[in-house]
């Protein structure tokens, strides 16, 4: 890319929206034609822009979106309905909370019912819509039923899902699309906690029958066919990586990021760089500045790890990371490179993996820190 292209920014995301699509095809492939493959675009579209990510899906032909809270949903919403797509659903994962009922009708949002709370509130909710205009409104609302099995984190717990498997009246008034819960180890290949949620989820959902069923997140779409039920719901993988952080060949890279040289200075042996003098040259040097820091996403922990790509050169990150910018000793790169005005900072050899590695992070946080100054800039085709 340009430094043209780059704008007022100091970095620029590239970010290919086909490669993302050829990923989700590749989760779809691994399911029966029974199984629908939704996405996950929560945290804006993992930090790629939810906006660009679930159109160019939506024209592929996807028609599921999860996100975090109803205020994603409403903007992926409105992002949507400018489009001429077949029916889009979009569900929210916290579930809906008081002051918050009548948007999630309005825009049409199904909540993912995270407790009876949560339950008895939105089913009232539905029989007082219905009785006020029961000849214009939905005879019933949508919802997900969220059930725990082990992540202990959100879902019905075991005493709330007897309860309600005593008195299924509760859910009369509700059209619950799905009944749904989270594997928390399944980027573990073998570990026993996949076999021991699958038998419990197949245990709880037994007791609705007639329920279309979701268990699979990215990593449970690579897990045998027993996991993937009525629904899939990939997130990390769209994005090009796999969810354990393992080299793939399965997966497509979705972006690449490059950023500003916005200085080109001289330095001697014994002098220190950046915050703290950490890093001490052993050499008279040539050092490049970046404009590019944690301020932008770019990790402090990367700094004296990580290596930028200066044309077909490399060269290592020193010292310690800026709110603005990061350090790089370009002393054995040419010079005509450096002519170039820019480095790469994600590249192939140095992908999301390999930076999170560096970071002792992971690919997911990588990816949602990214900032908003970073330019970014989209790939169709």
């Amino acid at each position: 890319m340009s430094l043209p292209m780059m704008g007022h920014a100091d970095s620029c995301l590239r970010i290919d929206l086909n490669a993302i699509i050829i990923n989700w095809r590749y989760i779809d492939s691994l399911s029966s034609a029974a199984t629908t493959t939704a996405a996950m675009v929560k945290a804006n579209g993992y930090g790629l822009g939810a906006k660009e990510v679930a159109t160019a899906l939506a024209r592929a032909g996807c028609t599921e979106f999860f996100v975090a809270n109803l205020g994603e949903a409403i903007e992926l919403r409105q992002y949507l309905d400018e489009g001429d797509y077949q029916q889009i659903h979009i569900m929210s994962l916290h579930g809906c909370h008081m002051n918050q009922l009548e948007d999630y009708a309005a825009f049409q949002i199904t909540p993912v019912l995270n407790d009876l709370e949560q339950l008895s509130r939105w089913r009232l909710f539905s029989q007082q819509r219905r009785k006020t205009d029961s000849k214009t409104r939905p005879k019933r609302l949508p919802a997900m039923l969220h059930i725990d099995t082990g992540m202990t984190r959100l879902g019905l717990d075991a005493d709330q899902t007897d309860w309600l498997t005593q008195n299924k009246a509760a859910l009369d008034g509700l059209d619950c699309r799905y009944i749904m819960s989270h594997l928390s180890s399944a980027e573990v290949i073998g570990d026993p906690t996949n076999a021991k949620q699958l038998a419990a989820f197949n245990e709880l959902r037994s007791r609705f029958p007639g329920m279309p069923a979701s268990l699979a997140n990215s990593a449970g779409s690579m897990l045998s066919p027993d996991f993937h039920f009525q629904m899939t719901r990939p997130g990390i993988a769209l994005y090009g990586v796999h969810p354990a952080d393992l080299p793939t060949d399965k997966l497509v890279p979705t972006v690449r990021w490059q950023a500003r040289i916005i200085q080109v200075r001289s330095a001697k042996a014994g002098d220190r760089v950046g915050y703290g003098g950490t890093h001490q040259l052993d050499r008279d040097s040539t050092i490049a500045t970046i404009g590019v820091g944690y301020a932008d996403g770019y990790n402090r922990k990367l700094g004296d790890k990580a290596r930028v790509l200066i044309g077909s050169q490399t060269a290592p990150v020193i010292g310690r990371v800026s709110m603005d910018s990061i350090t790089v000793d370009v002393t054995d790169v040419d010079s005509t490179h450096l002519r170039l005005g820019t480095v790469e900072l994600l590249y192939d050899g140095y992908d999301l993996s390999h930076m999170a590695g560096d970071a002792g992070t992971i690919s997911y946080e990588i990816l949602t820190k990214l900032g908003t100054r970073p330019k970014r800039h989209y790939r169709n085709s």
